[in-house]
């Protein structure tokens, strides 16, 4: 946030934007928002690093294996009108 501060003074120092400008700047900035974001990020790494690798895997691989023959019945009764109307073809 000081860099971005600094920034701003460096732009009011050099004539790029009016005292005014920068102040709507400063105003419109909010530190809030920022520390809920670094919170969130850090909370979700904080969780990341508590997961066993091991127990994901498992539970994507029962999910895909759930998943996938559901998927493919699925397919095949979407595209049976398709089929009946080429003779069984497919």
């Amino acid at each position: 946030m000081n860099t971005d501060r600094r920034a701003i003074l460096s732009l009011v120092a050099t004539g790029r934007i009016t005292a005014a400008e920068a102040e709507r700047l400063l105003a419109a900035w909010n530190d809030g928002r920022e520390t809920a974001w670094i919170l969130t990020l850090s909370l979700a790494f904080a969780l990341l690093g508590q997961i066993h690798l091991r127990e994901v895997l498992s539970i994507f691989m029962h999910l895909f294996n759930a998943q996938i023959p559901a998927l493919a019945g699925a397919v095949h009764h979407a595209f049976s009108p398709i089929t009946d109307l080429l003779g069984g073809l497919l």
